[in-house]
Parts: C-alpha cells; structure tokens; sequence
C-alpha cells in the first residue's frame, strides 16, 4: 500500500457501490400524468359550464362566468397538485416515524417481516437471514428496505411539488381555453 493510499472501511466502500449503482429515474411520468389530467379537467368543465350558461340567454353572463372557471380552475387544479405531493410527504413521514418505532421497539418482529418478504421472492431463509443480519447492522438501511418493500412507499420528491403545481395549472388553463374559444366565437 502507499503512502497516499488511505484504507477504506469495507462498510464504506460497500456503500459507495450501491450508491454508484443507484440509477435516476425521470420525473417524465409524473409530469405526463399532470399534462393529461391538467388538459382534460381543462377541456371538460368549461365546456359544461358554459354550455350550462348559455342556457340562460344571457352573452355576458357566459362569458364572465367562463372566464372566471378558467382561471379559478386553473389554480384551484395546481393547488390541488401542489396539496396532494406535500400529503404524500407527510404520509412517508409519519410511515417512516411509525417504522422506526418499530424497528427499535420490535426488532424481532420486523426481522421476521424480513424473511416473509424475501420469501416471497424465492429467497431461502439461509440468504434471507444474512440479509437481516446486515440490515439489523444499519439501522438507517432496515428502515429504508422496510419503507421500500414492506410498505412499497417510494420516498417522494417535495421539490416537485411546485413543478407539478404549475404542470397542472397551466395545463388545465391551455385545455380551458379550446372550449372558451368556441364559445367567444358563436354569436348569441
């Protein structure tokens, strides 16, 4: 070994690889999903309301009320968003609180949650046992695999909240505005 060598704990350099290995995932689907769902709410309830209005005979009373669904549709959408990502933060959170609880308080149990889980992917209780026995050694791990496997929760990205907030506004307000169109354009 030389002099500029330093050792490496084995621990650590086991976690440098899993880490290395990680692969990042695109924030693609989620915003898809935001486009479509933004677009459409857009194109439909507009178009229900101002038809809805028309049926009054009033031009300016269908207008103004088209306008203002547009856009208080368009934020009450993005606040929706917006709401469901930071529920979906608090509920990892008091899961994660909840699972720590149990890993400190009910280790056993939770080791035995283990086995079943790997069970079910073919795994022998020889190799599941070793498993166990390196999760029980970093309690940050155990609580990471328990939340990923156990309860299948992926740990949500709040910095998107704001993003998914504006993709659904926006998208609802572009969809908003093919049915206002429409309706700006036949004569009453």
């Amino acid at each position: 070994m030389s002099a500029s060598t330093v050792p490496v704990e084995p621990a650590v350099e086991q976690r440098n690889q899993i880490h290395s290995a990680t692969e990042e995932h695109s924030e693609a689907g989620a915003f898809v999903r935001d486009v479509i769902i933004g677009f459409a709410d857009g194109l439909t309830v507009p178009f229900a309301l101002t038809a809805g209005l028309s049926s009054l005979g009033s031009s300016k009373l269908v207008i103004v009320g088209g306008l203002a669904e547009l856009f208080s549709g368009a934020i009450s959408m993005g606040l929706g968003a917006y709401l469901a990502a930071v529920t979906d933060r608090d509920h990892y959170k008091s899961e994660e609180k909840r699972e720590r609880e149990e890993v400190c308080t009910k280790p056993e149990a939770e080791m035995e949650e283990i086995h079943e889980i790997l069970s079910g992917y073919g795994i022998s209780a020889e190799a599941s046992q070793m498993v166990v026995d390196c999760l029980a050694r970093d309690e940050e791990n155990w609580i990471r695999f328990m939340m990923d496997f156990e309860l299948k929760l992926e740990k949500p990205n709040v910095s998107q909240a704001w993003i998914s907030a504006a993709t659904m506004g926006i998208s609802y307000f572009i969809g908003a505005i093919i049915p206002s169109i429409l309706v700006l354009s036949i004569p009453f």
